[in-house]
């Protein structure tokens, strides 16, 4: 075991074993509704930063790939909890940031929290490399998002008021080198908002190394701790951190109850369908995430 990837100290410590025989290559595992709930390589953890993260030989280039071609007809068809949503996170980022100006959603998939950001008069862009998504942005919410990964020179240096990750930052390899980029081109009293999985949560240590997203499609994980030192490290002055909310379908819900038990989730599926609730969308407060503000 080699000096942590982002530290470079040698303070690594295995945190958990990997429970499969080889890094994955399906395409299908990097889908956003993916159930591989539990499913990695060897988990890591530096002791003196505090990232923890895959111990595996992919780059970010092969991952990127997956996600451009990856289909993920289940993340379409949940756009109405998804409305919701997004729209609560517009709120509380208009909360924090209530001057509306230029916007940037990276992994923006189907572009709809830049088109409800439109619809609020913000200057709002979407980077989305999978091509299927961008196709559905276009037709379904008349946008044309940026079909490519974030790079550093995408837009020139202080393009942007507001630039937000949702749910996007844990699947690279290298989180810290994106936030870099996201300081890079971000406006001086800008504000970076994003919202992650915490593996520090009373969640994530009950259930150990089958914690749900331990899985192949996230690659690094920031605790409250490790995103603080990161963010404060590259330049942002001000970190504040809130609990995190979504909304989803019961039809959807039940479906990530696989994490738990799939006969648990395959139970919950036909009891909500025969009762005509698949549809119904209902507030989840996620224990095991977190939104993250962080001001440049």
């Amino acid at each position: 075991m080699n000096s942590c990837r982002f530290c470079r100290r040698k303070s690594l410590k295995l945190l958990f074993p990997a429970n499969k025989e080889e890094i994955i290559s399906d395409p299908t595992a990097f889908a956003c509704t993916n159930c591989g709930f539990g499913s990695h390589g060897p988990i890591v953890r530096c002791q003196f930063c505090k990232m923890i993260y895959l111990d595996e030989k992919i780059s970010q280039r092969q991952i990127s790939t997956y996600y451009e071609v990856a289909k993920d007809p289940l993340y379409f068809s949940e756009q109405n909890a998804r409305r919701k949503t997004f729209s609560s996170y517009l709120k509380r980022l208009e909360r924090a940031f209530p001057e509306k100006g230029r916007l940037l959603d990276i992994g923006t998939n189907t572009g709809l929290f830049v088109r409800l950001a439109l619809d609020q008069g913000w200057q709002a862009k979407g980077l989305e490399p999978n091509r299927w998504a961008v196709e559905f942005a276009k037709k379904n919410y008349q946008i044309n998002l940026i079909n490519k990964p974030f790079e550093r020179n995408t837009f020139p240096k202080n393009s942007f008021e507001v630039i937000t990750m949702w749910d996007v930052i844990e699947h690279f390899t290298d989180p810290v080198a994106e936030i870099e980029k996201v300081y890079h081109q971000l406006k001086p009293g800008g504000l970076f908002a994003f919202s992650t999985v915490d593996p520090e949560s009373l969640l994530a240590k009950i259930m150990g190394t089958k914690w749900s997203w331990y899985m192949d499609m996230h690659r690094a994980f920031f605790s409250h701790r490790a995103a603080k030192h990161y963010l404060k490290k590259i330049g942002f002055t001000k970190v504040v951190f809130q609990s995190h909310w979504r909304f989803l379908s019961l039809g959807y819900l039940a479906t990530r109850l696989a994490a738990i038990n799939p006969l648990v989730a395959k139970a919950a599926q036909r009891t909500i369908s025969f009762l005509g609730l698949s549809k119904t969308v209902v507030p989840y407060y996620a224990n095991d995430l977190f939104d993250c503000y962080a001001y440049k």
